[in-house]
């Protein structure tokens, strides 16, 4: 019996079927009918051909049937997000045949696929050699990828940049597919810089929020007073039990004299500021210096990591990446939120802003 007969039918085995029609495309490539299997189906120690698609959660049940089995496996994974447990199989590798990346084309893996099942599919049929330079070609083309999706990334969703007397708010958006809005406003007053960030989980609240804002604004052209302030939370609070929706915000107040910042918060989000991470659950007044620079997570942006990327720490990215410039630093977190989510939004509204005191502003005011 020639290699062409033997592997009419291979055993795929899975967490669930997401990957099915990918996986029935590619082995068609290759003239295979897969024969599908969820890991509690069955112990799979026979000596048929194997494809197993793994994950973190799996990478052990994996791990034991490369102990039992004679003939080598084949294991699909996703290399942008997964490449990571390879290392874990390093004291198997005589028992991998060959590793299929299922983040990429199917055109892609179809050489790879050819070669593995050309080959002597036996437990001398790959050197370690041979297994190590296929993982070398996969990882870097896999980081090529990765460098071209997230310069592609960061072309379509643009960062915002606004100069202001003393001050630089740099900021960037992304829409999700959920109801709801994110949004900031500053107003800057003879001694004063008003920051302000809201987040709602509704159409209705954020358009009523908006209107407040701009009756806020006009009303500071004409009298500045802190009151007004006072008045606008108490006024979107109001309008968020009316809509029965839920609110977060931070509204900051800084003296342009004395760089006092005083910051009242609602609901859900984080302040970065001297590798200090302060989230939104109580009061708070810091004293800024002169080309300091804080940032501003929005409710949306926290729960887009919960959902999409939980295992990112937010306290972490900062220390790891704050040697970025702003720009970088905020493209780079917008990377992270969203590169487990396909489309082009994410699960809700997310904004990120840094605020940044500009020494030659402040001398000139």
């Amino acid at each position: 019996m020639d290699m062409g007969d033997m592997m009419q039918e291979m055993k795929c085995v899975r967490l669930d079927n997401r990957h099915d029609e990918y996986i029935i495309k590619l082995l068609a490539v290759v003239n295979i009918c897969p024969k599908f299997f969820f890991w509690n189906e069955l112990n799979i120690t026979d000596n048929a051909p194997l494809l197993i698609i793994v994950d973190e959660d799996h990478i052990e049940a994996l791990i034991e049937i490369a102990k039992k089995r004679d003939l080598k496996i084949i294991v699909g994974l996703n290399a942008r997000r997964d490449f990571k447990l390879v290392s874990r199989l390093n004291h198997h590798f005589d028992k991998i045949f060959g590793f299929i990346d299922m983040s990429q084309e199917i055109n892609y893996n179809t050489p790879l696929l050819n070669n593995y099942i050309n080959l002597n599919y036996s437990t001398q049929a790959l050197s370690l050699e041979k297994l190590t330079a296929d993982l070398d070609n996969i990882y870097e083309f896999t980081k090529s990828e990765l460098k071209r999706v997230k310069d592609l990334h960061d072309r379509l969703v643009k960062v915002r940049i606004d100069n202001l007397k003393g001050f630089t708010v740099t900021s960037k958006f992304m829409a999700g597919e959920k109801s709801g809005g994110e949004f900031f406003d500053m107003i800057q007053t003879n001694h004063h810089f008003y920051f302000i960030q809201v987040g709602s989980n509704s159409y209705i609240l954020s358009s009523l929020i908006l209107n407040e804002m701009a009756v806020l604004k006009s009303s500071f052209e004409n009298k500045n007073d802190d009151n007004q302030i006072k008045h606008f939370e108490k006024i979107i609070k109001h309008h968020a039990i009316e809509t029965d929706s839920v609110l977060s915000y931070c509204i900051m107040v800084i003296d342009t004299k004395t760089l006092q910042a005083e910051c009242v918060f609602q609901g859900d989000g984080f302040l970065y500021y001297n590798n200090d991470l302060t989230d939104f659950s109580r009061p708070l007044k810091f004293k800024l210096k002169s080309s300091d620079k804080f940032y501003l997570i929005s409710s949306g942006a926290l729960q887009n990591l919960i959902e999409l990327n939980p295992k990112l720490s937010v306290k972490s990215f900062y220390k790891e990446n704050i040697d970025m410039t702003t720009r970088d630093l905020i493209n780079e977190f917008f990377f992270e939120l969203s590169r487990n989510k396909s489309g082009s939004f994410l699960n809700y509204d997310a904004l990120m802003t840094a605020v940044e005191i500009e020494q030659k502003g402040l001398y000139r005011l």
